[in-house]
């Protein structure tokens, strides 16, 4: 441990001497290969010189590696400067060398993510995807330069090139980076802790913008990854992120969370997603059908299945025309979730169907009052009984339920206005849908008599002399 200790010092004092380059990304490097000879072979020696005794050895591919981690950030930077301009401006398209810079540095940062002077790696390859004009994919290098490296003195020039994009090309996407500047701000623990939650947060991003950024970052992440212990939220970001890229390859990272991770919190997030992409990505109704019935069954308990049932509800009456299964799952959901809001809108769904889709107006106007009696004390409840009693008194089988559904919101709201229309209502249904006018009489005297400044108190005078004059 003494020999590894001594010669991380020999190299980070070698890395601090050639990094000067720092806080502009346009500086020029001023350590020469030369020189970092020289500096290496000073390190040799000194490794060298170290008793051996009673230590393990360094195997030589290790020295060799850390020898090369100096030289080859200065590779990285010298290619990028030396390939940066055309004519003045940044190049529009990507060249081999930028995806061989890109593909060599994401190896780089894998495989020396725990040594500090890997957050210039970080900063380079946000250069490139700049110059690219991947700005997205900049952005989300530089933010997580910032996660991962949170004393690096690179972080003012990330803050100033994520300001400068904020304005300019991703003025679009500046609330979704203000969001992942706060995030930063709350992040703790070591580095796989900061970045696993910092990708836990970017999972539920639904900008197609970022989407591509944070598959790649994520993929990353979980092969460099030692200490984060809940690798299924990573692979849950990355299929929820597919989500917005390809459907296939959303299925794939569900199904291979639930395989490889078969006791994951998000496994019922990941049947319910998966069925989302049955249903409304690929039309696939019979298979979504299936998946959301195997969520209820297997995670009943959740919130998840709660969606489940809804969606599925919901599928099986507006995608398949399938009213009969519509209405055994809405009456599974008012049965299970009781006073929940999905209650509320699972009978005034059922009563649309039979209304307008199987055209039972009877069934229509029991759901409606067993929405009133659910809803007793609330104003849906008497809204209810308003919209029974509207289907009631236009169907000749129901007009004396219209009267029975008009005495219920007199006693459950005397004297208000839904009350004085109700007592008028019975008055015209008694006249002119049962033809009783001595009834009928009566019932407007009565009105009068209770409501003589009402504006109906008029009508009604105007109905008694008509009748009266037959």
């Amino acid at each position: 441990m003494i020999i590894h200790f001594r010669i991380l010092i020999v190299v980070c004092v070698l890395v601090n001497i050639s990094c000067t380059w720092a806080a502009d990304e346009n500086d020029a490097p001023h350590i020469t290969a030369k020189k970092l000879s020289i500096h290496a072979k000073a390190a040799k020696k000194i490794i060298r010189t170290q008793p051996a005794q009673n230590e393990i050895v360094m195997s030589e591919l290790k020295r060799t590696r850390l020898l090369t981690i100096v030289s080859q950030i200065d590779q990285f930077r010298t290619t990028i400067q030396e390939t940066t301009l055309d004519k003045g401006i940044f190049s529009s398209n990507y060249k081999p060398i930028d995806i061989e810079l890109l593909s060599d540095m994401r190896r780089f940062i894998n495989n020396y993510a725990s040594y500090p002077q890997t957050d210039e790696v970080l900063h380079l390859m946000a250069l490139v995807h700049k110059r690219t004009k991947n700005y997205s994919a900049a952005a989300l290098d530089w933010e997580l330069l910032k996660v991962m490296y949170p004393q690096s003195t690179f972080v003012a020039t990330a803050n100033k090139q994520l300001q400068e994009l904020s304005v300019d090309q991703l003025a679009k996407q500046v609330a979704m980076i203000n969001r992942m500047n706060e995030q930063i701000s709350m992040l703790s623990g070591d580095m796989d802790q900061r970045t696993g939650s910092f990708i836990e947060f970017l999972r539920s991003s639904r900008d197609e913008v970022f989407a591509p950024s944070i598959v790649a970052e994520s993929a990353s992440f979980l092969v460099r990854n030692e200490t984060f212990q809940n690798e299924d939220i990573i692979e849950s970001a990355i299929a929820h992120q597919s989500m917005l890229i390809d459907n296939d390859i959303a299925l794939y990272r569900f199904n291979k969370l639930l395989s490889v991770y078969p006791a994951s919190n998000l496994s019922a997030d990941s049947m319910l997603s998966i069925a989302f992409i049955q249903r409304e990505k690929l039309k696939l109704f019979d298979k979504a059908s299936k998946t959301y019935l195997a969520l209820i069954e297997k995670y009943p308990d959740s919130n998840e299945a709660k969606l489940g049932h809804e969606e599925l509800a919901t599928m099986y009456s507006v995608d398949m025309h399938d009213y009969p299964n519509a209405i055994r799952t809405y009456e599974e959901i008012i049965a299970k979730y009781k006073k929940d809001p999905s209650v509320l809108y699972s009978l005034l769904t059922l009563e649309r169907i039979y209304e307008s889709k199987t055209f039972q107006k009877d069934k229509a106007i029991d759901t409606y009052l067993r929405v009133a009696d659910i809803y007793a004390q609330e104003q849906d409840g008497l809204s209810a009984l308003i919209e029974a009693e509207n289907i009631a008194s236009n169907s000749p089988r129901s007009w004396i339920m219209a009267i029975s559904i008009n005495d219920r919101i007199n006693a459950r709201a005397p004297d208000s206005e839904e009350a004085i229309k109700a007592l008028f209502s019975n008055a015209d249904i008694t006249e002119n849908k049962l033809g009783d006018q001595v009834k009928a009489k009566e019932m407007y005297a009565n009105f009068i008599a209770d409501y003589p400044a009402h504006t109906l108190a008029k009508e009604a005078q105007k109905r008694i002399s008509a009748m009266t004059k037959k």
